[in-house]
Formats: structure tokens, sequence, C-alpha cells
């Protein structure tokens, strides 16, 4: 039987819900970051649960939580705010990207880095109860895969095949899709196990049906934010791609720092970006990239085993 794994437990597919594909509730990425920008940390419990209840107050059913480790992964916060809910709340395993690795991936092989993803899968993440659902993979250039990231890569594939954990990645930039998507192949990893993130910010269609010729999901996950491509464009391009067959769509806002989310003093928050995106979409395609695509890609059968 498959399942989706959420901090508080597995549940059944079928009671996901509504479902934004990548989001934050929590960050403290590296001091260096923070100290070149001051919109990065969300580190209060209340203002997440707040968030997270105005979410649900709109319909919302399940956030996937997609800070790592390396980007300040709160595990403790992520279950204060799922038993103060009833949004299910999905964290990942996995590393960011490279600019944020810890330095313990110099020094460590592919198989001990690969065990650490798979303790966070089926054991619980940073020594509390919650398990992690998916695992992340990033790239932080957008002409090439660094070296440190492929070893990264090979670790997340080996965890994966491990675990049945689906893998979600993000692309700077919306960069490099082609590449992680068959980086994947080649290291064993179905497709149809992976979702590529941040494509919206690469709004080409001829690479975007390169990407999704691959076999893998899309992530639309930038929504709302005026400083990349408009929610319109995004709109033509999803259904552009629905015409064509390519439905492996599922979108999202990354609304990963405090200006972004009202409790923090931000906008438009998680719901406001689902009621922006319901305007924007056709009831069918809504229901698709919001129910539909995600109970069926974050569904895993768990296999338990060690790396």
């Amino acid at each position: 039987m498959t399942a989706i794994r959420t901090v508080l437990g597995d549940i059944a597919p079928d009671d996901l819900g509504v479902t934004l594909c990548h989001e934050h509730l929590f960050t403290n990425p590296p001091r260096w970051a923070r100290e070149q920008d001051n919109d990065m940390v969300l580190d209060k419990v209340d203002a997440a649960i707040g968030e997270v209840a105005d979410f649900d107050g709109l319909g919302g059913g399940a956030l996937i939580e997609m800070t790592t480790e390396d980007y300040g992964r709160n595990a403790a916060g992520l279950l204060a705010v799922a038993e103060a809910s009833r949004v299910h709340i999905v964290s990942a395993s996995g590393y960011q990207k490279g600019i944020y690795y810890p330095d313990t991936v110099a020094i460590e092989s592919v198989d001990e880095i690969s065990r650490r993803f798979v303790t966070d899968v089926t054991v619980g993440i940073d020594g509390t109860s919650a398990r992690a659902g998916v695992i992340k993979f990033g790239t932080c250039r957008t002409d090439e895969i660094r070296e440190d990231e492929r070893k990264v890569q090979q670790a997340v594939a080996r965890a994966h095949l491990a675990t049945g954990a689906p893998i979600s990645t993000h692309c700077q930039a919306g960069t490099l899709g082609t590449l992680q998507a068959n980086g994947f192949a080649d290291l064993g990893v179905d497709p149809a196990r992976v979702l590529i993130g941040h494509l919206d910010r690469n709004l080409d269609y001829g690479y975007l049906r390169e990407v999704a010729q691959t076999g893998v999901w899309l992530g639309f996950d930038h929504w709302t934010k005026p400083k990349y491509p408009s929610d319109e464009l995004r709109v033509s391009y999803i259904e552009q791609l629905f015409s064509e067959g390519y439905t492996q769509v599922m979108v999202s806002g990354d609304l990963g720092r405090p200006s972004y989310q009202p409790h923090h003093g931000g906008t438009p928050g998680f719901a406001g970006l689902l009621k922006q995106i319901r305007e924007r979409l056709t009831a069918e395609i809504a229901e698709t990239v919001f129910l539909t695509n995600p109970r069926e890609f974050f569904a895993f059968n768990p296999t338990e085993t060690a790396a």
C-alpha cells in the first residue's frame, strides 16, 4: 500500500487534499547568506501556525515543506505546526544546493551522505519523531552542475532507491532541468519519481517541452512574485503543456521569505497564493495540479531499508 509520509505519520494519498508542492515554514540559511540579505529567516512558530491556519481556512490540505538541513530545517517547529492544524506537513531530506552545503559533504562518501537521508525518511529528522516524505536535490549555477552537487545527486538517488521517497529539486533560475532529469535517469531513478522545481523562472516553451519529454514532473512554483514572469504567462504555458498531453505539473509559490508571509509582515501568504492561482486556472486544471498530481507523486511504498 502506498502512503504519503507527513511529519505526524503516514496518510492515505486520498487524504492529502489541496497541496502546494514547494513551500517553506522555517528557514535559517548560513550566516554569510543572512548577512547579505536580511529577508531570509523564518523562525517564528506562532507565525507559521497562523499562516497554515489561513491556508486551511481557504481549503488548503497540505504543504510540502522543502527546507533542508543546510538551509535551517526545524523539525520541532514543523511538528508544532502540524499538531496545531488540520493541514498535512511533509518535510524534506536532502540538501538545498551547493553554496549552502555543510563542510561534511567534502569529506563524506556518497554512501555516508545517503545514509543520512535514509535516516531522515525511515527513522526521524534531527532526533525527532518527524520523518521526511520527500528528498531534495538542487543546483546553484545556471551553466553546469558542480562536482559536489553531482556527489549529492548520487546520494539522493541512492536514498530514493532505498526508501521509495520521491525526489524534488531546486533549479537555479529554472535552468538545468534537463540535466537534472537525465542525471537521475542515469542513476537508475524512474523519471516519474522526480519533480523538477522552479521551471517557471525560465518560461521558454521549447525548454519546458524538452524537460517534460524526459518523463519528470514540472514544478511551476513561483506564482505571485512580480520580479519574475507574470502569473498570466504561467497560465498560458500550463494550458499549452496540457493541450499537448504534458499534464505532470504541480504548483506552489516558494514563499520562503518573511516578506512573502502576512504573519511575518509580508504578502501574499499561502492562503493568498492559493486564491490567486485558483482565480487564474480552469477548474479542470486546478483539480489536476492541486489534487490529482500531488497525491500521485508524493505517494510511495516505504521500504525502510538501509542505504
